[in-house]
């Protein structure tokens, strides 16, 4: 850049401007190749003409600051869906895999029938002892 306003401009840009390397490196070349644009088409332009057409450095920060934050939140939106969606997905794999084993044992015959023992000797006990009565196996 030869013009001397678009460097104290863009100066005053990167001066004002704080977050993540990365962001701030694009931010400020973005500004740069508008600012370029803005001079090649408008030869002669001052300070208060960029000010203008470009809003103060405090103004261009808060704009972009409030973009790179929904971005931050569509990005927390996107994971959390993207979760959801996995755990989803899991729970019918492991639905269906219990389901297809169970359906399995049953097509080949095999049915186990448990009834509920009273233990009259032991009346404290309140849980059930499941035992096997009788198992059938169809071939």
């Amino acid at each position: 850049m030869d013009n001397k306003v678009l460097k104290k401009y863009l100066r005053q840009v990167k001066h004002i401007y704080h977050g993540d390397k990365k962001h701030k490196k694009q931010f400020l070349q973005d500004v740069e190749d508008a600012l370029l644009c803005y001079a090649e088409s408008h030869p002669g332009c001052s300070y208060d003409d960029i000010v203008h057409k470009f809003g103060s450095p405090d103004e261009l920060r808060e704009s972009f600051s409030s973009s790179y934050m929904l971005k931050q939140r569509s990005i927390l939106l996107y994971r959390f869906v993207i979760l959801f969606a996995v755990l989803l997905t899991v729970s019918i794999i492991l639905f269906t895999v219990n389901y297809a084993t169970n359906s399995f044992d049953n097509s080949k015959g095999h049915y186990k029938e448990y009834i509920k023992q009273k233990d009259m000797t032991n009346t404290s006990s309140p849980t059930p002892n499941l035992t096997p009565y009788e198992e059938y196996t169809i071939d």
